[in-house]
């Protein structure tokens, strides 16, 4: 599977969930995320994918200077047809673009860093795919009725291992 293609089934998975989710069960604070919703996780996902579009146009990702929209913690219609926006624009990603990395590290200064789109989305993918294990506890504690991927959240390397063990 291209690499982008890894992107595109996260979104379906993610499009999936948030398919089933009323806005007032999608911004319900639980304490398992000490007060933040499935909501802030589905926007933080979303956020890191608008960044690496970014990022590859203007050949600077900074993942800490995102939007931060709130309209994207309420309302899960309009958090799907953002991610339904990428689709698009992740297949025509150029994954040798050379690209700089500003890093956050807490303090004034923040550093760039050599990266290319190629790998900064392996890292989006990854971040997506911890946010959507977290997600899936959220579910399961709190809304056992939404159907989720039973792969959610599981790394392809840890899919796979499955498989092997289980032949």
């Amino acid at each position: 599977m291209q690499a982008q293609g890894v992107l595109l089934s996260i979104i379906d998975q993610v499009n999936h969930v948030l398919q089933q989710l009323e806005p007032d069960a999608y911004k319900k604070s639980l304490p398992e995320y000490n007060g933040s919703s499935l909501g802030q996780h589905f926007r933080h996902i979303l956020e890191f994918f608008q960044c690496l579009e970014n990022g590859a146009m203007t050949g600077l990702v900074d993942y800490a200077g995102r939007e931060r929209n709130l309209l994207y913690e309420d309302n899960p219609k309009l958090t799907i047809e953002a991610f339904n926006v990428l689709v698009p624009v992740l297949l025509e990603l150029p994954l040798s673009k050379k690209v700089l990395v500003r890093a956050e590290f807490g303090s004034d200064e923040r550093p760039d860093f050599e990266s290319s789109v190629g790998r900064e989305l392996v890292f989006v993918y990854d971040h997506a795919i911890h946010h959507l294990a977290i997600i899936k506890i959220g579910l399961h504690c709190h809304f056992p009725e939404v159907n989720a991927d039973p792969d959610l959240g599981v790394s392809p390397s840890t899919i796979k291992h499955r498989k092997a063990m289980s032949q």
